[in-house]
């Protein structure tokens, strides 16, 4: 017969500990699961389970229908059923707490975000018309006829030697047509930044990060040979990697301290510190807020992989963004990690040979360059 017991930990989350082997006639233990059912999230430890019936992942899967559940266990047999019922699980009970921290964290930004005046910039809109199926060029002429500033960017970029026109597009949808609904939408891109950017305005020194992260990262790309294309893709990302970060700091500003504290005192990387803080990181949440503003696949994937580059898919956009983040990092005496063996990996994928000979240095040289952004 199984044993078990009902706590509460610090953060205030119901766990119940099970150990001993569960028969399906352990009728005292499934009503107990009620205690779960009346809380929102709840832990199951299973570090001291020797057998389970399936009765128990039945009624597992049941309880999970109006509970968020997590499940501390590592016996590879019970991890399987778990995730077959669609089940969380973790190695540990900190792991599992703050999982359901960074669930909770998620919660109330995406609360918040749905109030935020960007969301009502003409950008977002236009970025919003652009991904959709029904997306046309004649609606959006009407919609950007009276924003004379990117009626002049869109016509500026469609005449550059880029597009190489024969002729001169000289009516907004001729330059439209010849730019297409992929670029239109960078363009948008850039021009909701500069909006979520005023609205973070208070982080100056992460706007000026992804600028720096743009620039560098579309020069290290140029420099082994990337596509124009390839080229503005990684300058977006580079400019964009951090938006999570900036959305952590402004929402959540008392508890970002605690963030900045563990980078500054204990060296923490910024994706660690905020894992501890806040059971989640800013890849993560750039991740959802690039998802959910409907920018395009690349971004959000990247966005969500910039320090750990596990999605070897998209290293030819990753690697240079990487590269450029940490350079950046290491130059104003923030944790980072090692990264030249990233950046000849680079080279090495695009069949270049390294053009620098003292990176530091060279990489300087080129940031203190006058750049319009």
């Amino acid at each position: 017969m199984a044993e078990y017991q009902i706590s509460t930990n610090e953060g205030g989350i119901t766990q119940i500990t099970i150990s001993g082997a569960v028969a399906s006639t352990d009728s005292e233990l499934f009503r107990a699961f009620s205690h779960l059912s009346s809380s929102k999230c709840a832990l199951v430890n299973f570090l001291e389970l020797s057998e389970a019936s399936e009765e128990l992942f039945t009624r597992l899967e049941d309880v999970s229908s109006r509970t968020k559940i997590k499940v501390i266990v590592t016996k590879p047999e019970f991890v399987t059923k778990c995730n077959k019922i669609g089940l969380q699980t973790f190695p540990t009970t900190k792991s599992a707490t703050l999982s359901h921290a960074g669930d909770e964290t998620l919660r109330l930004l995406i609360a918040q975000l749905r109030d935020v005046p960007i969301l009502n910039t003409e950008a977002y809109k236009l970025i919003q018309h652009v991904a959709s199926p029904d997306a046309n060029f004649p609606e959006l002429e009407k919609m950007l006829q009276n924003n004379a500033g990117l009626c002049s960017q869109i016509l500026r970029t469609a005449n550059s030697s880029y597009f190489m026109r024969s002729s001169k597009a000289e009516t907004l949808q001729q330059a439209m047509v010849t730019l297409g609904f992929a670029p239109l939408r960078q363009i948008f891109i850039y021009n909701f930044y500069n909006s979520v950017g005023n609205f973070f305005g208070v982080q100056k020194d992460t706007v000026e990060h992804g600028q720096d992260c743009a620039k560098l990262a579309e020069y290290i790309a140029q420099s082994a040979g990337a596509s124009q294309a390839e080229c503005a893709k990684i300058r977006l990302i580079g400019l964009l990697h951090d938006v999570g970060r900036q959305a952590l700091a402004f929402f959540f500003p008392q508890q970002y301290e605690k963030v900045q504290h563990l980078i500054r005192v204990d060296k923490n990387p910024s994706y660690l510190a905020e894992l501890v803080v806040f059971g989640t990181e800013h890849q993560s949440i750039g991740s959802i807020l690039a998802n959910s503003w409907n920018f395009p696949d690349y971004l959000s994937k990247v966005i969500a992989d910039h320090h750990y580059l596990k999605a070897t898919d998209w290293n030819k956009l990753s690697l240079p963004v990487f590269c450029a983040n940490n350079f950046l990092n290491q130059r104003d005496g923030e944790p980072f990690s090692p990264y030249y063996h990233k950046l000849e990996g680079y080279f090495f994928l695009k069949r270049a040979e390294l053009p620098w000979k003292d990176i530091d240095a060279e990489f300087n040289e080129f940031l203190a360059r006058p750049q319009e952004f």
